[in-house]
């Protein structure tokens, strides 16, 4: 057969994932794999035609269709999702349609979830027909108990190809959002309090948010700042290198660092604002957030308020409604709000753009930053136990971060806690003891969370006040 594999990684034949291909091909020597470097050639397959042609009919003439690509910031590199938004741009969709397709991606686990959702839906999109996928951690090819399994992976995605296997897609379509957003309630005079309040967005002029951008900037009695991202000046795309690991400086001499450090980097309040191509923001977008890698895994906004404003079918996308709350929280800041124009009604729209521009100063305001969910307690402790087990060796910056902040913070460091835990186990060993503590265990689990309201210094202050 022969299988086109698309790879998304800026680095081409330097690529981890792409070594993972290689593996593929020595493995299967009777099917032909052609590979397509999406990432690498971007800036090509954007400007001549013929290598653009070239690449539709490698995909026309393949059995299959492999993603392959490295996970940058919870989705695939900017550089293939401009490649997936040129395929929707240039009407050329039909060449994927109706191919068997599958995804490979390698990482350290880090939401590498949301990007398999982000292409299985593309891929639903596109009329292929979807098997499956593999997230490799960038290590597991030196494993054999996963090369196993690598090729029993392959091998299904061959079988599907060959038996033309029934695929049900996964993922619904996305409706057109038709209506044309104008604000029709007069702005409201929402006192900043002094706090730095930044709108970043990518809108286009006469578009829905441009008029949400221009309503929420309305909505405050002092001058805010709004940015077009294209005034950071990107000269490209993150390339993956990670040669700002060892102190936070990025290898691009281009405006973004300027930009950065002028609207991102002293704002209380940051909302960004972006139009849906495809299931994510736009590749501008993406590339913005890819760039901003050069913080390591410093949280960048951490102690503000976030808040998103979207054009586009938000509510039918909750994978990307995940990554964007998990951008927030992975931050260690706060999500104040998204607003989006699906409603179509403007008065409703408008009522919620004033809600929101009161909202995220009061809770500005009060440094309220919400309690974190499973997705960033998880990611959490990946990039921990990958840091220390390895990474800091190259991501010196993120390594001393993460010693000044005691985010080293393995449980079984807590000796006393381990020897808790060693007492107790030894105690509930004695089979008259188990049973009164099940018995008992509702209240034995609250006992302290009692002790805690009993002495609440918080508490006894509230009482005071009142």
């Amino acid at each position: 057969m022969r299988i086109c594999v698309i790879s998304g990684s800026p680095k081409g034949e330097m690529s981890v994932t792409l070594q993972y291909v290689r593996f593929l091909e020595q493995a299967f020597p009777d099917h032909t794999f052609a590979v397509v470097h999406a990432g690498r050639e971007i800036r090509t397959i954007e400007q001549q035609e013929e290598v653009w042609n070239g690449l539709l009919t490698t995909v026309r003439e393949s059995d299959g269709v492999l993603w392959a690509t490295p996970v940058y910031v919870m989705l695939v590199p900017a550089q293939l999702k401009r490649f997936i938004e040129l395929i929707g741009t240039r009407d050329a969709g039909e060449a994927f349609s109706g191919k068997y397709t599958a995804a490979l991606t390698t990482s350290i686990h880090y939401f590498d979830h949301t990007a398999h959702a982000y292409l299985h839906g593309v891929c639903d999109d596109l009329g292929m027909r979807y098997v499956g996928f593999c997230s490799a951690h960038m290590q597991d090819l030196e494993e054999e108990t996963f090369q196993e399994q690598f090729i029993l992976f392959f091998s299904d995605f061959l079988e599907a190809i060959a038996g033309r296997r029934p695929v049900q897609r996964a993922f619904p379509q996305l409706p057109a959002i038709s209506s044309h957003y104008i604000p029709e309630s007069p702005p409201a005079a929402v006192d900043t309090h002094g706090k730095r309040m930044v709108i970043l967005h990518d809108a286009e002029p006469g578009s829905d948010l441009a008029a949400m951008v221009g309503k929420l900037a309305a909505c405050y009695a002092d001058p805010i700042q709004v940015a077009h991202i294209r005034d950071a000046a990107m000269k490209g795309a993150c390339r993956g290198c990670c040669r700002c690991a060892f102190d936070n400086t990025c290898i691009y001499d281009d405006g973004f660092r300027a930009f950065w450090d002028t609207y991102v980097v002293p704002a209380d309040i940051l909302v960004m604002a972006g139009t849906i191509r495809d299931r994510f923001f736009s590749a501008a977008w993406k590339q913005f957030f890819d760039r901003s890698f050069f913080n390591g895994h410093i949280p960048a906004f951490k102690g503000k308020q976030v808040a998103y404003l979207v054009e586009g079918p938000l509510g039918y996308l909750a994978n990307l409604r995940e990554v964007l709350t998990s951008l927030v929280m992975t931050e260690e800041a706060n999500l104040a709000g998204i607003v989006t124009n699906e409603p179509g009604d403007p008065g409703e729209i408008d009522a919620a753009l004033h809600t929101l521009a009161e909202r995220i100063v009061r809770l500005s305001d009060r440094g309220y930053i919400s309690a974190v969910t499973c997705p960033a307690v998880g990611g959490h402790k990946i990039l921990r136990d990958e840091l220390w087990g390895g990474m800091r060796a190259t991501f010196k910056a993120d390594d001393r971060y993460y010693r000044q902040h005691e985010l080293y913070d393995f449980p079984t460091r807590n000796y006393l806690r381990r020897l808790g835990t060693l007492a107790t186990s030894l105690v509930m060993s004695v089979p008259s003891i188990r049973r009164e503590v099940v018995k008992n265990m509702p209240a034995y689990m609250i006992q302290p969370l009692q002790r805690s309201i009993e002495t609440s210094t918080i508490l006894a202050k509230r009482k005071a006040e009142r």
